[in-house]
C-alpha cells in the first residue's frame, strides 16, 4: 500500500482521471466567465460565500475561525465527493463543474468592476490554491475511478469474468495513502488561506 511500487501503480491508474479533473475544472472556469454562464445560480453561490466571509470577519479572531471553517468545509466536502463517486462517478464531476463555474463567474465579476484579476489570482488564489486544488483534483480522480471500477466489477461479475473486482480493490487500497495526502494538503491550504491569503487580500 505504502511501498514505492504500490504508490507508483496507484498513480499510473489514477493519473488519467486526475488530468481529466484538471481539464474539466478549468473548462468550467472559462464557461463561468462567459455571458452564457448560469448567472442566477452562480449569484446565489457567491452570496453564500460572502455570508461565510462576513461571519469570519465578525469573529474576535478571524484568522482562527477562518482556519476552522475552511478546514471543516474542505475536508468534509472532499471526503464526501470521494465516497459518493461510487455512484457512477457523477458527484466528482458535479463538484468540479460547480466550483469551476463559480470561480470563473467570480473572476469575471471582479474584472467587470475594474479590478486587476491577475493580481487577485496571484494574491488571493495561488498561495493556497496550489494545495487545495491539487487535493480536490486527486479526490475527484479517486471518486471517478471508484464509480467506474465499481460498474466494471458489477458488469464483470454478471458476465462471469475472473477477478472483476481487482481494479476496485486496488483503487480502495490506493485511496488510503492518497487520503492522507489530501487531508495534509487541505490543512496546509487552510493555514495559508486563513493567514497569508487573508492578509494579502485585506
Amino acid at each position: 500500500m505504502f511501498s514505492r511500487q504500490g504508490l507508483l501503480q496507484t498513480w499510473n491508474e489514477i493519473r488519467p482521471y486526475f488530468i481529466f479533473s484538471v481539464i474539466l475544472f478549468f473548462a468550467a472556469v472559462v464557461i463561468g466567465a462567459t455571458p452564457n454562464a448560469p448567472t442566477e445560480y452562480l449569484s446565489q453561490q457567491i452570496k453564500s460565500l460572502q455570508s461565510l466571509a462576513d461571519d469570519i470577519n465578525k469573529a474576535s479572531n478571524p484568522e482562527f475561525k477562518a482556519f476552522l471553517l475552511i478546514t471543516a468545509n474542505n475536508v468534509s466536502n472532499t471526503l464526501l465527493v470521494m465516497v459518493l463517486g461510487i455512484v457512477a462517478g457523477i458527484m466528482p464531476i458535479v463538484m468540479l463543474i460547480s466550483n469551476g463555474l463559480v470561480m470563473g463567474y467570480l473572476l469575471s465579476e471582479i474584472a467587470d468592476k475594474g479590478h486587476n484579476v491577475w493580481l487577485l489570482i496571484v494574491k488571493g488564489i495561488l498561495p493556497h490554491g496550489i494545495f487545495e486544488l491539487s487535493a480536490i483534483f486527486l479526490a475527484c480522480a479517486f471518486g471517478m475511478r471508484f464509480g467506474i471500477t465499481l460498474f466494471k466489477g458489477v458488469l464483470g461479475s454478471l458476465l462471469g469474468k475472473t477477478k472483476p473486482w481487482h481494479p476496485f480493490v486496488r483503487t480502495a487500497t490506493g485511496s488510503v495513502p492518497a487520503l492522507i495526502v489530501i487531508i495534509v494538503f487541505l490543512v496546509i491550504a487552510a493555514i495559508i488561506e486563513s493567514t497569508i491569503t487573508y492578509w494579502l487580500v485585506n
